[in-house]
């Protein structure tokens, strides 16, 4: 089971950024869930480091970018 300590931390770094970078995401975009999740499946797998999750959140966030629609 992944520690949802490692899930919140690395998911609140990574969507922190990412609204950085995006000025026009609402800050409970239907992303944030998908990201917490992907870091979740990641985490239970055995990636415990927060700021690895982080980057990979990140990683993962610029990947769904392209099949976004308006």
């Amino acid at each position: 089971m992944a520690d949802p300590d490692i899930v919140e931390i690395a998911c609140a770094r990574a969507w922190g950024v990412y609204l950085l970078i995006n000025s026009g995401i609402s800050d409970n975009d239907a992303l944030r869930e998908k990201l917490k999740h992907f870091i979740r499946m990641r985490c239970e797998a055995g990636d415990n480091d927060t700021e690895l999750l982080a980057v990979e959140g990140l990683k993962y966030l610029k990947q769904l970018d392209g099949s976004r629609t308006g």
